[in-house]
């Protein structure tokens, strides 16, 4: 099995989000080769939403809840008509945080992984389930947006193909209103054998929906395990979202072939029959922070297109 030089990849070709040599030199485990985390597409809607520019109208109703806010509490009442003296500090230093931030930038992920199951005592979920990439990428896109209120949602659909997630995509879409879709495909779709043409055409048509929606879409490829490699093979999938990806011109982080770097260099041993829950989390730590780059890349080219 090939393996390649951390330091020298590192020096030539590797990347951290929005980080340089040194740093990624300093936490070596999240490098990848930059081939697999540069966006290669814009993300012009996201950026839109990042620049602070509101939609048409809206920077008057955000002026017009600020005018509200400061005339009742002027007059000594809340919006409900109760006293702003009766209100916990905490909800009101909440509602003026969110008036002052504006509207929300709303990120979606959609994810085909089952939710770990939550502790059975009261109080030990916290410190015994290990977070996943979404929650990593929320932080992350926090510090490197302070001002532009990321709030980030996930939608676990266990066990669901391409195909079915189109069903109720639509009304998603348009609950959340997101202006990034990260959407994680193509696991139970190579379980259960998809025909890959028809896998690929459903990837498109959600690429399609979402940017029918104002949402831009950042597709993401199923694990490497080297475990199940032997029940299912994930190539055919990969390279179907590839090229869905490709057509549709829309970044595609390939998880697949990361993780398969970091086996290969003794980064993460996947063959481990039960992986400890540090290493789930330092692996979803390091799959966050690699997409935040690929996003901060796709949000900083100024023209749609590849590289």
């Amino acid at each position: 099995m090939k393996r390649w030089k951390l330091g020298g990849v590192l020096a030539l070709s590797l990347t951290l989000t929005g980080g340089s040599v040194a740093y990624a030199a300093k936490e070596k485990v999240c490098a990848a080769p930059s081939a697999l985390t540069q966006a290669g597409f814009a993300l012009p809607r996201l950026a839109k939403a990042l620049s602070g520019k509101l939609p048409a109208g809206a920077d008057k109703t955000v002026s017009a809840d600020k005018s509200l806010v400061a005339d009742k509490a002027s007059a000594g009442a809340s919006l409900d008509g109760k006293s702003l003296s009766e209100k916990p500090l905490a909800e009101k230093a909440l509602a003026e945080k969110a008036l002052a931030e504006g509207p929300p930038t709303s990120i979606l992920v959609l994810n085909s992984a089952t939710p770990k199951k939550k502790a059975s005592k009261p109080g030990a979920e916290k410190d015994t389930t290990p977070r996943s990439f979404p929650s990593f990428i929320e932080e992350r896109l926090r510090e490197r947006y302070p001002d532009r209120n990321i709030v980030l949602t996930t939608q676990n659909r266990p066990r669901a193909t391409a195909q079915a997630i189109l069903a109720g995509l639509p009304k998603l879409l348009e609950q959340t209103r997101p202006a990034l879709m990260i959407w994680q495909t193509g696991t139970y779709d190579a379980i259960l054998g998809a025909d890959t043409a028809e896998f690929s055409t459903a990837v498109e048509t959600g690429i399609a929906l979402a940017h029918a929606a104002g949402a831009d879409v950042l597709i993401v490829s199923p694990q490497y395990s080297p475990r199940t490699a032997f029940a299912f093979d994930v190539a055919p999938y990969n390279n179907a979202l590839r090229w869905a990806t490709r057509t549709a011109r829309v970044p595609f982080f390939d998880r697949y072939d990361v993780m398969q770097f970091w086996d290969e260099e003794g980064i993460f041993d996947f063959d481990l029959s039960r992986p400890s829950p540090s290493m789930f989390e330092d692996v979803h730590r390091c799959i966050g922070r690699l997409m935040v780059g690929m996003i901060v890349d796709g949000v900083g080219m100024r023209t749609l297109g590849a590289r």
